[in-house]
C-alpha cells in the first residue's frame, strides 16, 4: 500500500512540474478587513482559456466592545470555472460558481443577530495583473444569488427567537483585491 501511495504522489508531483504555471493559490486581502475573515483560493488551468477554482472562507472571531459584541462568523465553500479570453492567469476573466455559506452575524447596527445557511450560484469578473512570472494581483467583483434559511434572535446571548424564514436572495460577492502565487 505504501508503494501505491508513493507512486501516486510521485505521478502527481511530476504532472504538476511538467505543466509549469498551471496552478495558483491566492488570498483576498479585502476579506481580512471583514472582521478578519481567513480565506484561500486554489485554481488549476486545464486548458489555455479555462481554469477550475475552489475557494473557502472562514471566520470564527468575535469582537467585544463593552456590552455589545460584534461578529460576522462564517464558513463558505465554493467551486467553479473561470474563462480567460487571452490566457489563464493573465488579463481579463469571467467566472461562475456554486457556493454554500453557513453564517452567524450581528451586533453591528443593532443587538439583533441572524444565523443560517445559504445555497446558490454566482458570477464574477475581473482582471489579473502579472507582477512577476510567479506573482499576480487580481481585482474583480461578483454577485451571487440563491436560497437562504435563517433564524433571527433578539440579542447575541439571550436566545429569544424573533423570526425564522426562508427566502431567495441576491448579494454582492467576491470584491477582490487578491495576490496569487503561480506554480
Amino acid at each position: 500500500m505504501k508503494r501505491i501511495i508513493l507512486l501516486a504522489a510521485g505521478l502527481l508531483i511530476s504532472a504538476l512540474c511538467a505543466r509549469a504555471q498551471d496552478v495558483s493559490v491566492s488570498t483576498n486581502v479585502l476579506d481580512y478587513a471583514n472582521f478578519g475573515t481567513l480565506n484561500a483560493e486554489a485554481a488549476f488551468g486545464f486548458a489555455r482559456h479555462w481554469s477550475v477554482v475552489a475557494s473557502l472562507k472562514y471566520n470564527p472571531f468575535s469582537y467585544d466592545e463593552g456590552v455589545k459584541e460584534k461578529f460576522n462568523r462564517q464558513q463558505l465553500y465554493a467551486a467553479g470555472l473561470r474563462y480567460w479570453p487571452w490566457h489563464i492567469f493573465s488579463g481579463w476573466w469571467m467566472g461562475g460558481k456554486v457556493q454554500y455559506q453557513e453564517f452567524n452575524a450581528g451586533g453591528i447596527r443593532s443587538p439583533e443577530t441572524t444565523q443560517g445557511d445559504r445555497y446558490g450560484g454566482g458570477f464574477s469578473g475581473g482582471y489579473t495583473y502579472m507582477l512577476t512570472p510567479w506573482l499576480n494581483l487580481d481585482v474583480g467583483v461578483g454577485v451571487w444569488a440563491g436560497y437562504e434559511r435563517s433564524t433571527s434572535f433578539a440579542c447575541q446571548r439571550c436566545g429569544r427567537i424573533t423570526g425564522q424564514g426562508e427566502k431567495f436572495f441576491i448579494h454582492p460577492n467576491d470584491i477582490l483585491v487578491s495576490f496569487s502565487v503561480i506554480f
